[in-house]
């Protein structure tokens, strides 16, 4: 079958200022060609050719959008339609898909949605097409029968010791790179899926089950290998939902990059009470760890118990602080915004992160996706209803955008809270482990990335940019009497 594999365009989104090619588009794409489909991946972040001419030239049986994130939802229906108009199947993957899964089978936006992991549901879903249409033969599916959505039940039945390496070949990877932290040709990459724990506010518990499985260390390597000696790869960051690497393991990344010659570096999402060892932490440096993205989220034990994940305080601090004596980065992420969080559970907070000596501080509202524990908790009350969802796209997942105010704090308070710690990050200049204006370089390529494309969608994105940033600096600096409430201060003057 002929497949063809769409990233929505996201229009103007930033992640951390930096464009994450979908992990999921790569991975399935490579498996449906080794068990001999022909596929092609249709990046409309980055490749901006018309539909109708990708369309005409490869004429696919079978689409399967990544609706990633919630600002792409506008472009994944028009694709779908699209997609529908010329006979083809369409199938909706990736976790604002499987979050709204139901509603979008039924308003007919995509036939068929796969929830979790892709690869070998596809490929299932593939031979019910061309058979018996069992449909209900296919783990985390959701399709329509008699009018109505029915879903199966969810599991990993992808092996990942058995599925290729990704084949990089299938999209332009020079287009992908991105400027980072210590990085100038950086790229998403994978060590294993899922997480262990169950925070009340995340997507793991439904989209992974709850499950941490590790991908084959070897492969990853010799996929970075490969992206070093042929593209110049310099930096890999590692977008698994929990960076969880044994002492073996980063001796053989070591290892492997001292025996290849290679210079990469390395980092990731992790939890601060994995790594306690300081002297783990001198090897992962050694092994070319430059950056740690930690999940700490509150700094109010109240919240903590809402969320269900109990960090303990002082050795998040200890941790932040070995980090750095290490040669590290740590990213710390907060939310804020969450339900009925109160003005001194935010105070608990904003005392916290302002307490720890880290490198990057990345405040976001709390959005509730559907059918995670915290947001079926408010659909349960009565204080959300996620069933036309789908026709809130247009700004949904933009960071700035505070879409609805589940706290007793005002929406003014939280921009100003947020917005001051984003100008805290853009203007950090700590001594030790950080790359000095690392995140002004990242603004800057982010810009030069938005003037890519045809001359309206540039307009419009870096027009969006500067509303950011105007926005950023407005919230941060015009509002005194709020900073003064909550206690925030600049310390960046420590440095």
């Amino acid at each position: 079958m002929k497949i063809l594999f769409v990233q929505p365009s996201a229009d103007f989104f930033i992640r951390g200022t930096t464009y994450p090619v979908c992990r999921s588009i790569m991975t399935t794409a490579t498996y449906m060609k080794s068990v001999g489909h022909e596929v092609m991946v249709f990046d409309r972040c980055i490749d901006f050719r018309k539909k109708e001419k990708v369309f005409d030239e490869f004429m696919p049986q079978l689409v399967m959008v990544y609706v990633t994130p919630a600002v792409s939802i506008k472009d994944s229906i028009e694709i779908s339609a699209f997609a529908k108009d010329r006979g083809c199947f369409t199938v909706w993957g990736e976790i604002i898909a499987a979050s709204l899964a139901e509603e979008a089978v039924e308003r007919g936006c995509t036939d068929f949605v796969i929830n979790g992991e892709t690869e070998r549901k596809l490929q299932l879903l593939v031979e019910e097409l061309t058979g018996s249409s069992r449909f209900e033969n296919v783990p985390g599916l959701t399709y329509l029968k008699n009018g109505r959505a029915v879903s199966n039940a969810n599991e990993n039945c992808s092996d990942l010791s058995t599925l290729p390496g990704i084949d990089w070949e299938l999209i332009d990877v020079e287009k992908c790179f991105r400027k980072f932290p210590f990085c100038k040709k950086m790229l998403y990459l994978y060590t294993s899926r899922g997480c262990p724990y169950k925070c009340t506010y995340c997507y793991n518990t439904t989209f992974y089950n709850s499950e941490h499985r590790k991908r084959p260390l070897h492969f990853v390597l010799e996929e970075i290998k490969h992206l070093e000696k042929k593209h110049g790869l310099d930096g890999a960051n590692f977008s698994d939902e929990l960076l969880l690497l044994s002492d073996d393991e980063i001796k053989e990344i070591a290892e492997f990059r001292k025996t290849n010659g290679l210079k990469f570096l390395w980092g990731g999402e992790t939890r601060a009470d994995i790594y306690k060892n300081p002297e783990t932490l001198a090897k992962m440096y050694d092994a070319g760890c430059r950056w740690l993205l930690l999940g700490l989220e509150t700094g109010s034990k109240k919240t903590q118990e809402l969320i269900n994940k109990p960090l303990d305080f002082a050795a998040v601090r200890e941790f932040v602080d070995n980090c750095t004596k290490a040669g590290i980065a740590t990213f710390g992420s907060f939310i804020i915004g969450l339900p009925d969080e109160t003005e001194e559970q935010i105070k608990e907070t904003v005392q916290y992160a302002q307490s720890l000596d880290l490198d990057a501080f990345l405040f976001s509202y709390y959005n509730a996706i559907p059918k995670t524990p915290l947001c079926n908790m408010l659909v349960e009350s009565g204080r959300t209803d996620t069933s036309k969802l789908l026709d809130k796209s247009t700004l949904a997942g933009q960071l700035q955008n505070l879409t609805k105010n589940y706290s007793q704090i005002p929406d003014k308070d939280l921009r100003v809270i947020k917005s001051w710690f984003d100008w805290l990050t853009f203007t950090r200049k700590k001594k030790q482990a950080a790359e000095k204006n690392a995140f002004m370089k990242k603004a800057l390529d982010t810009l030069k990335h938005f003037s890519q494309g045809n001359i309206k969608r540039s307009a419009e994105n870096l027009m969006s940019s500067a509303k950011t940033f105007v926005t950023v600096v407005f919230y941060a600096h015009c509002f005194p009497s709020v900073k003064k409430k909550y206690g925030l201060k600049n310390i960046n003057k420590r440095h």
